[in-house]
C-alpha cells in the first residue's frame, strides 16, 4: 500500500512539473515583443559585461552594447532550446513514472514538438510576435539534444550498475 501511495505521489509530482514548466513557457511567449526583447537584451548585455570583466577586455560601454546586440539572437535561440530541452526531459520523466515503456525518447520528443507548435500558434495572437516554423525546429532541436544527453546519462548509469554486480 505504501509503495502504491509513493508511486502515485511520484506520478503526480512529475505531472505537476511538466504542467508548471509548460505554464512558464506559455508566460514567456505571452510577453509582447518589446518586453521579450528587453529581457534578452539585458541577458546579452550581462553576458558581455561578465566576459569583459573576466577576460579583462577593457571594453567601453558602447562596445559592450554593440557586442550584446551581436549575440542577442543566439542568446534568445539558446534560451528557446534550453527551455524546450528541460520540457522534453520532464516529459520523459513523467512518461516513465506512469510506466510508459515504448519509445520513451521518441514519444517525449514528439510531445515536446507538439507543444512547441501550439506555443508558436499562441504567439500569433501576441502583439509584435509571430509564429515561426523555424522556432518549432529550434525548440525541437533543443529537446533532441537534451534527450540525447539524458539517454547518454542513463546508458552510463546502467553500465556502472552492471559492473557492480
Amino acid at each position: 500500500m505504501k509503495k502504491e501511495i509513493r508511486r502515485n505521489m511520484w506520478r503526480a509530482a512529475a505531472t505537476v512539473l511538466v504542467v508548471a514548466w509548460m505554464i512558464l513557457i506559455f508566460s514567456f511567449s505571452a510577453q509582447p515583443d518589446t518586453e521579450s526583447s528587453q529581457i534578452s537584451g539585458r541577458v546579452s548585455y550581462r553576458l558581455v559585461e561578465t566576459a569583459n570583466r573576466l577576460f579583462h577586455k577593457g571594453m567601453t560601454e558602447k562596445q559592450m552594447e554593440a557586442a550584446a546586440l551581436k549575440i542577442d539572437y543566439p542568446v534568445r535561440k539558446t534560451a528557446h532550446m534550453t527551455e524546450y530541452g528541460i520540457l522534453a526531459v520532464l516529459i520523459l520523466h513523467m512518461l516513465w513514472a506512469y510506466g510508459w515503456r515504448g519509445k520513451l525518447f521518441l514519444s517525449s520528443l514528439f510531445m515536446t514538438g507538439a507543444y512547441a507548435c501550439t506555443d508558436e500558434f499562441h504567439q500569433l495572437f501576441i502583439p509584435g510576435r509571430a509564429g515561426r516554423f523555424t522556432d518549432v525546429l529550434i525548440d525541437s532541436a533543443g529537446a533532441c539534444i537534451a534527450l540525447a544527453f539524458a539517454e547518454l546519462i542513463v546508458h552510463i548509469y546502467i553500465k556502472i550498475n552492471n559492473r557492480k554486480r
